[in-house]
């Protein structure tokens, strides 16, 4: 019995260990990281980035639910509470109203070169 579910154990944690971590580019000037209750994002662009705003994109809908951060430092990594999020006409970001199709990131540096970064969720 404790083998039965000590294999059990280790099948339901191998198949979460990699939730958190989205697929996107290895040189990726910001790194977004996705985990139950937040979204950490990770300011790798070597500059300080300026009005800052992540957006929860759902699928099949336009209404981006989002969240300005304003300035991120360089190599500054901020969570952000999946409740934080809200649609453009203040309703509240929930993963069981909602089923989201990526996250995007923008922002500009301070010598004014724009990004734009996408992944999507998982």
């Amino acid at each position: 019995m404790r083998l039965y579910l000590l294999i059990v154990l280790s099948v339901l944690l191998a198949g979460c260990s990699d939730q958190g971590v989205a697929s996107q580019d290895a040189n990726a000037p910001i790194k977004i990281e996705i985990s139950q209750l937040y979204l950490t994002v990770r300011n790798e662009s070597g500059l300080a980035l300026n009005d800052v705003t992540i957006g929860i994109v759902p699928v099949g809908r336009t209404t981006v639910f989002g969240k300005f951060l304003g300035r991120l430092e360089n190599a500054q990594a901020r969570n952000v509470m999946l409740g934080e999020f809200v649609g453009r006409d203040g309703t509240p970001f929930n993963l069981r109203v909602v089923k989201p199709r990526s996250i995007e990131v923008k922002g500009k540096d301070v010598n004014g070169k724009d990004y734009n970064v996408e992944t999507a969720w998982r």
